[in-house]
């Protein structure tokens, strides 16, 4: 079976969320279906982008727009919040906010041609659903891919109260987005220190975004 780094599969199930609109947010309800119901809303507009010519590149224009609705997708703070566990409650506000505009760039610079190709080539079934006494959603689904399936479940919340849903993790094939950053993170940090992680992480941006 293709294994792809966990990040990489972070913008694959994108293809499968959306920040709901208007009276339509408003009105979801705390349930299984709506959870649902905002990740297969996402396929639609996104396809209506990379569809538009499924044998051309994306154009500059159209690749902001993917950005964007990736974007609304997810809860990059909360994310980064659970991802460096203790580190996170030691830094400043500004540093929060560096973190995460960091990690949320190497994300979408490692893996937007991948997450493109797979929108126009594959697909994405929603198998079950529920949610927690706190109002967490879980989603499961399957990504069918060359030599098998993918097996993901889907973390949501609702950041405040009239937000819609927002994903802040996801697992795939048991290996999760959050904790396998949090033990790799925690370590390196332990070993030297939270300043040299961010430079190690800006650096990489640096270098993805040269390559781009």
């Amino acid at each position: 079976m293709t294994k792809l780094p966990i990040a990489c599969w972070l913008l694959l199930i994108a293809a499968g969320a959306s920040a709901a609109h208007g009276a339509t947010a408003a009105a979801e309800s705390f349930s299984e279906t709506s959870a649902t119901a905002f990740l297969e809303a996402h396929d639609a507009r996104v396809g209506a982008i990379v569809m538009r010519d499924p044998t051309d590149s994306l154009s500059a224009a159209e690749r902001d727009q993917v950005r964007a609705l990736i974007r609304e997708a997810f809860d990059f703070r909360e994310l980064s919040r659970q991802s460096l566990g203790d580190a996170w409650e030691a830094r400043s506000e500004q540093e929060r906010d560096e973190f995460v505009e960091v990690y949320r760039c190497i994300i979408e610079e490692s893996n937007l041609d991948m997450f493109v190709r797979y929108h126009r080539d594959g697909g994405i079934s929603y198998t079950s659903a529920e949610i927690d006494e706190d109002g967490r959603a879980t989603v499961n689904a399957q990504v069918p891919i060359k030599k098998g399936t993918k097996v993901i479940t889907y973390s949501l919340h609702r950041p405040t109260a009239d937000q819609g849903w927002r994903i802040f993790d996801l697992t795939v094939d048991g290996a999760s987005t959050v904790a396998g950053n949090r033990r790799s993170w925690t370590r390196y940090i332990s070993r030297n220190s939270y300043e040299k992680l961010l430079q190690r992480l800006r650096e990489k941006l640096a270098t993805l975004e040269g390559a781009g």
